[in-house]
Order: C-alpha cells, then structure tokens, then sequence
C-alpha cells in the first residue's frame, strides 16, 4: 500500500495448500517482517479491492490468456470496505517476465471529481502523467469497468539486501462490475479460490514471491524446501473466466480468448 508510483519486478506464483502456511512462516521468519500496513492489521491482513476495465469484448482478458509477451491491465485499487480511499488507478503491463507498473494516487475527493468529468488537480509530476497514461490507454480501447475482485493479503518484506516480497492471498471473489461505483453489493460476491480454480488444491493460498533483480537465495531455498511449482495464474483472468462462464455467449468468447478470432 506504498505510494510507489512506479515498479518493476518479477512476480512468480505458486498454489499453496493453507496448511503449510505456519511452516512457510517460520521458514521465512529470519529473512523478512510483515509489511509496515499488516503489523498493525488483524492477523497481519489487510483487503484489497481492485475494479478492473476491459473493453466489450474482453481484449485484455484475450492477452493474458493468450500469453501475449507485452500485454496490460487497467485497474483502481483500494484497501477499505467502504472504499473512503485513497484510490490508486494503476497500469500493469507484463513485457515478457518483468512486470512494470504505474500508478497515480487520488483522495476520495479527486476520485469523485473524476467520476464527473472534472479534472482531480493533480500537480505536475509522475502522478499525473501516470493518471493521463490510464486515462489514454482506457479511450483508445473503450475500457469500462469489467469485474470487481477482492482478496485478503498476508505480506511479508525482506529485512535484508535488494527489494524482495512475499505475499499470501487468500479469499480471492469477485463481481460483475458495471460502473465506477464503489464499494460494490455485498452479497454479489462469487469465490474463485475452490479446488477447481487453484489446480486440485483444496484450501489454496496463492503465494507469490516478487523481487527486482536476481532471484535471492532464501526465495531459491523456499521453493526447493516446499518443492513448490510455479504456475502462471491471474485473479482477473479466473474472474473473468468464471462471469463469461455463467453468462450468454461466456463459451463463445471463452473459445474466441483461447483460439483467438
């Protein structure tokens, strides 16, 4: 939850069954600490929100299933139930394996200000070219809110050397989004973290571990401790399966994603 306006990393995943959560906790304990917004958070979790846009026929939906080598998402995110903010309106690209992300941040107020059609003020700087970039890239494509998703997060930093993470997502949901109104119904919330979803594992978690240069030898010692295998999987992309799934014509673009078309 970091004002960071810009990252580049890599993320690599992984489906872990919850039962393995403590042992993976004690094995990560010497070389990292909960996040500076999860010490002071139940549990050492906090929510996080993210309204996703696509266009009408689910472009962005049809790169990432399609493993596109340069492909984007467009997202705001948010970390509290009654969406009060501050809102992040963020790109995501994937150029290969290395994730770039921009993001500008906005108060509820500017966010509402946005909403109608007025300008935030945001002043000069990465902010606000970051928040012209999104709002380029969603009118050249006709994105519009697609799908709203949830999820509990469990994060862990490194203590030591170059910037490395750990994070745990667990309760992953989601629901059809059909504007920029927040937070969403809250009985409208569909799961997407059963057995089916995270390849046979029942009671998933999904792990991540995300660092910006070499892969650190204690994240190495993790995955060989674990024999963890890593997956390619995206919260969007199973969102997006599961309401094209339920709806008229869901197998029609589901094939055209796949097979393209």
């Amino acid at each position: 939850m970091a004002d960071t306006l810009h990252f580049e990393r890599y993320e690599y995943k992984y489906f872990v069954p919850e039962e393995r959560a403590e042992a993976i906790r004690r094995f990560i304990r010497p070389y990292t600490e909960l996040d500076e917004h999860a010490r002071h958070a139940p549990d050492g979790r906090y929510t996080i929100y993210n309204l996703y846009l696509d266009t009408p026929n689910f472009d962005f939906y049809t790169a990432c299933v399609n493993g596109e080598v340069d492909r984007f998402k467009l997202r705001i995110r948010w970390y509290d139930e009654a969406a009060k903010g501050p809102f992040f309106y963020e790109v995501k690209r994937k150029v290969r394996q290395v994730i770039v992300k921009d993001r500008a941040r906005l108060s509820r107020e500017e966010f509402r200000a946005l909403l109608r059609g007025e300008s935030p003020g945001l002043p000069e700087g990465a902010a606000r070219d970051n928040l012209t970039r999104f709002q380029d890239r969603a009118a050249v494509s006709g994105a519009r809110p697609a799908v709203l998703s949830r999820y509990t997060r469990e994060p862990y930093e490194s203590v030591f050397g170059d910037y490395a993470r750990i994070t745990l997502d667990r309760a992953m949901c989601f629901q059809t989004a059909e504007s920029a109104e927040m937070p969403g119904d809250p009985r409208a919330w569909t799961y997407v973290d059963g057995a089916p979803a995270m390849d046979g594992v029942r009671c998933a978690l999904l792990l991540e571990l995300k660092f910006t240069r070499d892969f650190p030898r204690w994240m190495s010692d993790l995955v060989g401790e674990f024999d963890l295998e890593r997956i390619g999987y995206s919260k969007y992309v199973s969102s997006v399966f599961r309401r094209l799934e339920s709806s008229r014509g869901g197998a029609d673009l589901q094939r055209r994603a796949v097979f393209g078309g």
